[in-house]
């Protein structure tokens, strides 16, 4: 059976049988969950640990019934599969996972994102690209890059433009592989697996995978296939969303159904223990509100930085073992609805317009979660590929910039992790900016 965090269990006697006064059928029939519901999440529920097995998993939190985050509606009569959004804690090897894995091909066959349009992404991997060719020593004429979950290319650009011809990224959406093949950015369509890698030339000096080992949940498969590539002598970098940070500075809004798992270095590091390779080095990054980049090579005798003993032992400090830390994350994220709901009605007790800037995933996750939707008039976004559709659940219209006629109104800022750079972009559009997180405290 699977029970979410509201649930209500009735046991019922069936009554089907004798009885004197009403004869053999005295009973009426309630569906509690219909046959659809019940084949969806008998379909996707999660009940093992993809790190160690362990099925003793223990709930989290509960951000309940969520559509998925950046399924975009085409208009806004469009119905959307809702599933349960909740985060589970293995207390083995101390994961954390979502309790449903949903078909990837729902998520990622065609996708919305692109990193490219944000120049702090732009900068952070032209500034990525430069450290990996001084740290490994990278020759353009020699070396072999492969980047896993490219979308449109934003990971590999700069390497082209430093002269670096043998490149390819790995991409699952057909219309983000068709748009980085289009600007020479060599792309295969697909997704990493044991029958995929057949086609693509093996011996990489170099893969990366930036913001997308959450993002699979047959994660074991994915690590299998990335160090089949590899060459003997090859770097992995993963760079991923950090848990402790998540944890800190409780950004829930990062938890939706396309990140299947939620890392630590503790839970890497015992993840990694089942191959023949070691996490050699680790450093925290500031993208996506806070993420850890790790660093790994093929073989048992591998030299290991301080960095990661001394990351592994600030993890255990603040309690990445505990379960407590967790059910203390998750009554503060249900204070967090309560502090928003009242603050967001207060703006509009004043009389004020509220438009949201920013519709990435985690704009899904936090406004269905705190139950908004008429209270905002519309959602700017800057990505063309958003404009003209509508934030699932809730169906709030996104729109360009050029929809806000006036400044007479207060902008909430729902791409916090970009608050600054869409702060000094758009003050003439609004005579107050807020981040959303600020509405949290």
């Amino acid at each position: 059976m699977i029970f979410t965090k509201d649930s209500t269990f009735l046991n019922l006697v069936r009554g089907e049988r004798e009885h004197e006064n009403y004869g053999v059928t005295h009973t009426i029939k309630h569906v509690f969950v219909d046959e659809k519901e019940k084949n969806l999440l008998l379909g996707c529920y999660k009940f093992d640990c993809r790190v160690c097995g362990n099925t003793k998993l223990r709930r989290v939190l509960s951000l309940g019934y969520q559509p998925l985050a950046n399924n975009l509606l085409k208009t806004k009569d469009e119905k959307c599969e809702l599933y349960p959004l909740e985060v589970n804690y293995c207390d083995n090897c101390f994961n954390c996972q979502l309790s449903v894995a949903v078909d990837p091909k729902k998520m990622f066959n065609n996708y919305l994102y692109t990193s490219s349009t944000s120049k702090t992404f732009r900068n952070h991997f032209i500034n990525a690209a430069n450290k990996y060719i001084k740290e490994l020593k990278l020759k353009a004429k020699k070396s072999y890059i492969i980047d896993v979950g490219s979308n449109d290319g934003i990971a590999l650009k700069p390497f082209k433009d430093l002269g670096f011809k043998n490149i390819l990224g790995i991409e699952p959406a057909k219309n983000l592989s068709k748009l980085a093949n289009k600007n020479k950015i060599k792309t295969y369509n697909g997704f990493l697996t044991k029958k995929n890698i057949k086609k693509i030339k093996k011996n990489a000096d170099l893969i990366l995978a930036s913001n997308v080992f959450a993002h699979s949940d047959n994660l074991k498969e994915m690590a299998q296939c990335m160090l089949n590539l590899l060459s003997k002598k090859g770097t992995i970098i993963i760079e991923v969303q950090y848990l402790l940070r998540t944890l800190k500075d409780l950004t829930f809004d990062n938890i939706y159904h396309e990140h299947y798992n939620y890392w630590s270095l503790t839970s890497l590091n015992n993840f990694f223990k089942q191959f023949d390779a070691k996490i050699y080095k680790a450093e925290e990054v500031n993208t996506h509100g806070g993420s850890i980049r790790v660093f790994i090579k093929k073989g048992k005798n591998i030299k290991v930085e301080g960095s990661v003993k001394k990351i592994l032992i600030d993890e255990e400090k603040y309690g990445i073992k505990k379960f407590k830390t967790y059910q203390d994350f998750g009554k503060k994220v249900y204070d967090i609805r309560k502090n928003v709901i009242k603050k967001i009605n207060d703006i509009k007790k004043r009389g004020d317009k509220i438009i949201g800037y920013g519709s990435p995933a985690k704009a899904t996750t936090a406004l269905n979660f705190f139950g908004i939707s008429d209270e905002l008039e519309f959602v700017i976004e800057d990505n063309k590929l958003k404009q003209g559709k509508f934030i699932p659940g809730v169906k709030i219209p996104i729109q360009d910039k050029s929809k806000i006629q006036d400044n007479n109104n207060t902008m909430l800022v729902l791409a916090w992790n970009f608050f600054k750079e869409i702060k000094s972009k758009n003050s003439h559009l609004s005579k107050k900016i807020i981040n959303i997180k600020d509405l949290e405290k």
